[in-house]
């Protein structure tokens, strides 16, 4: 059984621009969301936010906007000059949850039948 099966969420690349606040040096840092869930989000960035790094998230995805998602970094990878973060949400509201998840059944959605689309018969 394979990592993808163990989800609970679906998930699906995006690049979606992020503020990332740091809440133990106080300070922003922004980077790029290249894979959402309604459980969390992988990062890329070129400033180091090591494991267990308590922050907060800002982002707008498909017109609705998170605003300071409490979260935590649950893996981190440095490939040359960015890093690449696991980010886990934590305590999220669960209206937001279920909008996230929404959403990113929406894009699945799409992206699906763009491909249907694409195929040729």
């Amino acid at each position: 059984m394979g990592l993808e099966d163990k989800r609970k969420h679906k998930r699906v690349r995006v690049s979606v621009p992020v503020e990332i606040y740091d809440v133990l040096n106080n300070k922003n840092i922004i980077g790029r969301i290249v894979d959402i869930s309604a459980g969390g989000v992988a990062v890329v960035t070129n400033e180091e936010l090591p494991t267990d790094t308590p922050i907060s998230l800002t982002f707008e995805v498909e017109g609705i906007r998170y605003s300071r998602v409490s979260a935590d970094v649950v893996r981190e990878i440095k490939k040359e000059e960015n890093y690449y973060l696991g980010i886990a949400f934590f305590n999220m509201d669960i209206h937001k949850q279920e909008d996230l998840d929404g959403v990113v059944r929406r894009i699945i959605s799409r992206l699906e039948r763009g491909m249907q689309r694409g195929k040729i018969l």
